[in-house]
């Protein structure tokens, strides 16, 4: 036994505690996030080589001179980690979103404690008013008291609902900026990790700690956006979002916190930009792709963004329809009527956080509309005991026997009525001559109606007269775009023909229709609370009724545009607001109610200057119309949001559900590669510290006979 077994044996000892180490290093990292089995690799130390004139002592060849450790190896596979880091940014992506829809949807509270409850209440209520008995004064004020009560439920509905919807916004951008703090953070600690992996690895190290510390980081990384990585030659790792690098090698790009800007379309969005971009008010947006940053940006651009702006809408809408009943009638005190919803905020425009309710007296609840029924102006149009065949010609044969006020021939050329309603004048172009609209008595009351002039006629057969009465749902969208201001409730007919003088009997002048249908005396004269008004009629809350029921325009627009346009792409200004409620994509209708009308689509919408694009297919003379196109009832559209929430919420379910799983599966298939097993390090831990006591054992015997052989060496007298 020689002193080269020493080298053996010692070499043996330090090999086999290295490796001990090492696996005493697993077992104490098993719990560790992020931490990667590390094995010690074993390998024979260099031999010492015999020569031609000089051979180890035993024999020609070479001697070995024990183990060492050449390396530790970190067991990691880079491919498993992109898989799972897309997987857990979409699960902290659906994840975060189901939480906040979720939460949202329980704001909204439908279906049964909802806005949904509070319209349909106030439809009930409003029918209630409607069918109460003209002679019921108490019946009338309680009924009237109740819609005014359903309004207030309605808007303290809307008012929460609008809170919710606004809190979540603030929510999304609070969150948005503590993630990019977030990071912005992680950023950092990942360059400085890059120094020191990539100073490690120049020397010749292992950085095994240091790259399961990045590695740890960048996971961490991907639950708030979607990173992308690629490990450089020199050992650092480059770290992109959306292609725009914010590691390279020891050099963090911060990301800017989050800023309200607007799109393309004009709509605020929350943007997440560079922190150097030159633009801070509003940045060119990086993709940040999923992970929580993405679900609240996503969140607030794609979801709160459209919600909110579809509950204003529903607002607005009911508002302005409900509105338009209201200051088209008169009150109990015989008032014109007011609006039943106001904004909070005078002069701004009502949304679902800006509305409340304008009436809260009883008796200033608008029920009554003028109509000719109610006064002594019309008298009956039959001869004698007559009745009045309504589907028989006029002005010849036996029909015309059934009139009082026969005309004495054709209709005079540019015969008309001019109806007046809320300051607008209209023409009604008539005639009774043969294929006129007006040939008979029902010819001319569903011609007169298909006009949308404000003002609805009808056939009395009782009283045999004609009645005109105030019709807020049959304003057609000229009339609509023409206003200037609120409705009124008075409206005025004129018959270009001469009518009755004075103190003569109808029928006298026989060249006009209001003379022949018996109205003659109503020619000029306003009909208002002074000579039409049936105050106990509740008439004004069965033309509420029908608003229930009725395709409307969401958002409401009529505007009145001064300048012609020609066919092709246009773009139109308009003063601060008229547009505000405009999105691409929503479709107008250009000159409606005329023969030159047509649906254009939206194209692009400028907040800033207020303007909206679209492309026409006809040329529209000055003061075209623009109008917001009837296409659903109010319900109708409030269930969508409500039912797109609703999808929106489950599809986030589902995705968080999916991609927690798929996470889950793709980790616990990297943890098989790269995790540690506690059962398996222990077993490498006793195979090395029973081979360490072997090696220690012959190095005892070694030690015993070198001192056995030393002793035996005489010393010298």
């Amino acid at each position: 036994m020689s002193f080269l077994g020493l080298t053996i044996s010692g070499s043996a000892l330090d090999a086999f505690q290295e490796a001990s180490d090492t696996t005493s290093n697993n077992i104490a990292n098993v719990n560790t996030p992020g931490a990667s089995r590390q094995v010690a690799n074993l390998g024979e130390a260099d031999p010492i080589v015999g020569s031609p004139g000089y051979a180890t002592w035993q024999g020609p060849g070479t001697q070995g001179t024990g183990v060492v450790v050449t390396s530790i190896t970190r067991i990691h596979q880079d491919s498993y980690d992109g898989l799972f880091r897309g997987a857990t940014a979409a699960e902290n992506y659906y994840t975060t979103q189901q939480q906040q829809l979720t939460n949202l949807q329980s704001a909204f509270g439908e279906p049964s404690n909802g806005i949904n409850t509070a319209f349909s209440a106030l439809q009930t209520a409003f029918t209630a008013l409607a069918s109460t008995p003209s002679s019921d004064q108490s019946g009338g004020t309680a009924a009237r008291g109740n819609v005014i009560s359903a309004a207030q439920t309605l808007v303290a509905q809307l008012n929460s609902v609008g809170a919710a919807v606004a809190s979540a916004k603030a929510t999304a951008v609070s969150q948005a900026a503590s993630m990019v703090t977030q990071v912005n953070g992680m950023i950092d600690q990942i360059a400085a990790l890059n120094g020191q992996i990539r100073a490690s690895t120049a020397v010749g190290d292992s950085p095994n700690t240091y790259e399961d510390q990045r590695d740890e980081l960048i996971d961490q990384l991907s639950q708030l956006v979607s990173v992308q990585t690629s490990v450089q030659a020199n050992g650092s790792t480059l770290v992109t979002i959306g292609g725009k690098a914010v590691v390279n090698d020891t050099t963090a790009y911060h990301l800017a916190a989050p800023v309200v800007g607007t799109d393309g379309s004009g709509n605020p969005t929350l943007i997440v930009g560079m922190a150097d971009d030159p633009n801070p008010p509003n940045p060119a947006p990086v993709a940040v792709g999923s992970g929580q940053l993405g679900a609240y940006v996503d969140l607030y651009d794609q979801n709160l963004t459209a919600y909110g702006q579809q509950l204003d809408n529903f607002a607005a809408a009911t508002a302005s329809a409900i509105n338009r009943v209201t200051t088209s009638a008169y009150d109990a005190n015989g008032n014109p009527g007011t609006d039943l919803f106001a904004p909070v905020t005078a002069g701004s425009a009502i949304t679902a956080t800006n509305i409340q309710v304008g009436i809260t007296n009883a008796a200033q609840l608008p029920a009554a509309l003028t109509s000719t029924a109610a006064g002594s102006l019309t008298v009956a149009m039959n001869s004698a005991n007559n009745t009045v065949d309504t589907s028989a010609p006029i002005d010849n044969g036996t029909g015309s026997d059934t009139f009082a006020y026969p005309p004495a021939g054709a209709s005079p050329a540019g015969s008309h009525l001019t109806v007046t309603v809320n300051g607008v004048s209209q023409t009604f172009d008539y005639s009774w001559s043969a294929g006129g609209n007006t040939t008979t008595v029902d010819q001319f009351v569903t011609s007169f109606n298909a006009a949308q002039l404000g003002v609805t006629a009808s056939f009395d057969s009782t009283a045999q007269q004609i009645v005109f009465t105030r019709d807020p749902n049959n304003e057609g969208p000229q009339l609509r775009a023409a206003q200037t201001g609120p409705s009124s409730p008075q409206f005025t007919i004129t018959d270009s023909n001469a009518p009755p003088a004075a103190g003569a009997a109808q029928g006298t002048t026989t060249d006009s229709l209001l003379g022949v249908l018996g109205a003659g005396a109503i020619s000029g004269v306003a009909q208002d609370d002074t000579n039409a008004l049936g105050a106990g009629d509740n008439s004004a809350a069965n033309a509420a009724i029908v608003v229930f029921a009725s395709n409307v325009g969401v958002p409401p627009l009529q505007y009145t545009a001064p300048a012609a346009i020609a066919a092709g792409n246009v773009t139109v200004t308009a003063p601060a607001g008229t547009f505000a409620q405009v999105n691409v994509g929503q479709v107008l209708t250009l000159d409606a109610g005329t023969a030159n009308a047509e649906n254009v689509v939206v194209t692009a919408v400028d907040r800033t200057t207020g303007s909206i694009s679209f492309s026409a297919t006809k040329a529209h003379a000055a003061n075209y119309t623009i109008t917001s196109t009837p296409s659903q009832t109010l319900g109708a559209y409030y269930g969508s949001l409500v039912t797109q929430i609703g999808t929106d919420t489950a599809n986030a379910t589902t995705g968080a559900s999916s991609q927690t799983t798929l996470a889950s599966n793709i980790d616990t298939v990297r943890q098989g590669v790269d995790g540690i097993n506690i059962d398996e390090e222990t077993q490498n831990l006793v195979k090395y510290q029973n081979a360490y006591q072997a090696a220690a054992k012959t190095l005892n015997v070694i030690e015993t006979l070198l001192q056995t052989a030393i002793g035996l060496i005489p010393t010298a007298t």
